[in-house]
């Protein structure tokens, strides 16, 4: 039955798309600006596969081979670019040969399982595929990252079925609260605490929002219903893995982005997990920043898990106080004349994104654009924030690249060559599970996790 809802799946990807093509008006001309080698081939190979139930297991795997190359290709355009300006054309090549690359190989593998021949490692390529496409571009055109959910979940299954006859891992530890009470606690005393509040109103926060100076403060007991909390806790081990274990996620190595040696990977969640979480180690304390150690640590950082794993995204909702009015404004980071500017412009839509990893991963010091709530589900971070007003005191570093981040190493600061940081004013706060962090535009903050922890963060 799995063999037949996921070949129905894929044929009504391929006359879709087939659809688009040969109606070019119904679309934007974006994939079209490709060479036009690029298209013929894509478009030839669409056409190839238009009856793929019918073809050959050989014809198939030709077409392979030529669409395979065309994601490679369109991978390499990807990279000729920075990623703000990739055009439009690549990042719509590579998502459709990757989606036709991934049904040619669905066909392939039942094929073989007809004839018993099963390779799990097959199908979890599959998810690969369809993983890096949504990582790479996002997906863009007509129900194409629809398309890629659609085909993700019905692989799922297929994977789902045949591992069933294996044993599930036996873990020393079930929750990431097993993990966290072996963690040497190394908080900060809390010299200079931030207000709390216990549920404040909507009419409350929006008027603190909107007010000439909004200033930080936690919010508690507002997000305890959320299933990530209680009956789908996102502290049981193997309920996410459950749901992500094969998933690509990209992941940054290092403790924190400023260090010369930070880079970025896609891994499969699952091997994120086993490396990174359970198996990062707590013997060294001393790293430069005040927590973490010297090993090199992971972070799954400000990356939209939530679109790419939908059954994550049911475990949230959006905290109503995301969809307070507020209005644009300018903010100076200090009162020079060439100072630098935040100029805040209202969202149309809440940007989440998750924030996952071991002890240690640190956020230097930096400022966003946007009202934030930052919510903490599982696990404790250690949050220091200063206000605008003490821009000239935390030392941005200069230019364009990086002109939102301090040079300053926050809990251990160099003052002689950052002598005015010793002055600068600041509030502080140990996040615990369960609580929302709101930190206004243009407010400069710092974060370490004291544990395994996992957050989501919502700008509005």
């Amino acid at each position: 039955m799995n063999e037949y809802s996921i070949s129905l799946v894929c044929s009504s990807i391929i006359t879709e798309i087939l659809e688009t093509f040969i109606n070019k008006t119904s679309v934007k001309d974006d994939i079209f600006s490709c060479d036009k080698s690029s298209i013929y081939l894509l478009l030839k190979c669409f056409k190839d596969t238009s009856q793929i139930s019918k073809i050959s297991q050989d014809k198939i795997s030709l077409i392979l081979v030529k669409i395979s190359s065309l994601v490679d290709y369109a991978g390499e355009k990807l990279h000729t670019f920075p990623y703000k300006n990739v055009p439009l054309s690549w990042l719509r090549l590579y998502t459709d040969s990757s989606l036709l690359k991934s049904i040619c190989q669905i066909y392939l593998m039942i094929d073989n399982r007809k004839e018993k021949r099963i390779n799990r490692d097959s199908w979890q390529e599959i998810i690969r595929t369809l993983d890096t496409s949504l990582v790479m571009t996002g997906a863009p055109g007509n129900r194409r990252k629809d398309m890629i959910f659609q085909l993700i979940e019905e692989t799922k299954k297929i994977l789902k079925k045949e591992l069933k006859e294996f044993n599930p891992i036996k873990r020393k530890k079930s929750n990431f609260n097993d993990l966290n009470d072996l963690i040497i606690d190394d908080a900060p005393i809390i010299n200079h605490p931030l207000l709390k509040l216990s549920r404040p109103s909507l009419t409350t926060f929006a008027s603190h929002v909107i007010s000439s100076n909004p200033t930080p403060y936690i919010i508690t007991s507002s997000i305890d219903h959320w299933p990530a909390l209680s009956i789908r806790s996102w502290n049981n081990i193997d309920y996410l893995l459950d749901i992500g274990k094969e998933r690509l996620v990209p992941v940054e190595i290092g403790v924190k982005y400023t260090d010369e040696n930070w880079t970025q990977k896609i891994m499969e969640f699952g091997e994120f997990v086993e490396k990174w979480i359970l198996n990062s180690n707590d013997d060294d304390d001393d790293d430069d920043d005040g927590g973490g150690g010297n090993n090199e640590c992971a972070y799954l950082a400000q990356h939209d898990l939530f679109s790419q794993i939908p059954r994550l995204r049911d475990d949230i909702m959006i905290p109503d106080y995301c969809f307070v009015d507020t209005k644009p404004f300018i903010l100076k980071l200090n009162n020079d004349l060439n100072s630098k500017v935040i100029e805040y412009n209202p969202l149309q839509d809440v940007i989440m994104n998750a924030w996952f990893g071991p002890k240690g991963t640190i956020s230097p010091m930096h400022t966003d654009p946007y009202h934030n709530l930052l919510a903490q589900v599982v696990g404790r971070k250690y949050v220091r924030l200063y206000s605008p007003t003490e821009t000239s005191k935390v030392y941005p570093f200069e230019g364009d690249f990086m002109n939102n981040t301090s040079q300053v190493e926050i809990e251990n600061p160099n003052l002689e060559k950052f002598p005015l940081f010793a002055t600068a004013q600041f509030k502080e706060c140990i996040l615990e599970s369960g609580d929302l962090l709101y930190i206004p535009p243009g407010w400069w903050h710092y974060v370490r996790s004291l544990s395994v922890s996992f957050s989501v963060s919502f700008w509005f």
